[in-house]
């Protein structure tokens, strides 16, 4: 009898141990697949389009007044499908959606226009030189400061500008339009903006463009 019992309390152990190890494997490999997913949806969140906001209009004068207005720039030497991309200032209420099959070829320009009948009106004798843009986005961008923001279809950020009434200080009461330096500097510093003389050039090479 005491050899029987010990002989089932070997097996139990055995099981128990066996039943142990399955337990952990299954721990191990749960915890494999959620690290392997959180890196995943880290990694998409960091995709680097190359697009750029590379000039904002956001106080227009009355006598030349195109509405608000967002450059978009593809530097890279790629096409770029900015199809169904989101646009938005501060507030998250404030959605523009870019048009289905929109592309950004290398060297590319789009302007976002807040109302595009303003905007041809006021650039009707320039309009070949501007190129692309698209619209209405509705909303007015804030003088004194707010974001400019453009995410993927999938609601990644892929780029971000946040500016108040010091970037730089002449578009504040001059109605001029601020330009990025150069396409490769950081945009999310004031100090890479100037404020472009003229009406901006939206769909062209900035004009204080260092190349």
């Amino acid at each position: 009898n005491r050899k029987h019992v010990h002989g089932m309390m070997k097996k139990y152990n055995i099981n128990l141990s066996i039943s142990g190890i399955l337990i952990t494997t299954v721990i191990i490999i749960m915890g494999l697949f959620f690290y392997s997913c959180e890196n995943t949806i880290t990694n998409i969140s960091d995709i680097n389009y190359g697009v750029v906001i590379n000039e904002i209009n956001y106080w227009s004068s009355d006598i030349f007044n195109p509405e608000d207005w967002v450059e978009l720039y593809n530097p890279t030497n790629e096409t770029i499908i900015i199809s169904l991309w989101k646009f938005k200032d501060e507030n998250d209420n404030n959605i523009f959606t870019i048009p289905a099959d929109q592309i950004l070829s290398a060297g590319q320009y789009l302007v976002l226009c807040e109302d595009t009948i303003a905007f041809k009106e006021a650039f009707q004798d320039d309009l070949q030189n501007v190129g692309n843009f698209v619209g209405d986005f509705g909303f007015g961008l804030t003088s004194e400061g707010d974001q400019v923001r453009l995410f993927d279809s999938n609601g990644n950020l892929v780029d971000k500008v946040e500016y108040d009434n010091t970037w730089p200080t002449g578009p504040v009461g001059t109605w001029l339009t601020i330009e990025l330096i150069d396409p490769s500097l950081n945009n999310a510093l004031g100090g890479n903006w100037v404020a472009c003389s003229g009406n901006g050039t939206p769909g062209r090479r900035n004009s204080v463009c260092n190349d």
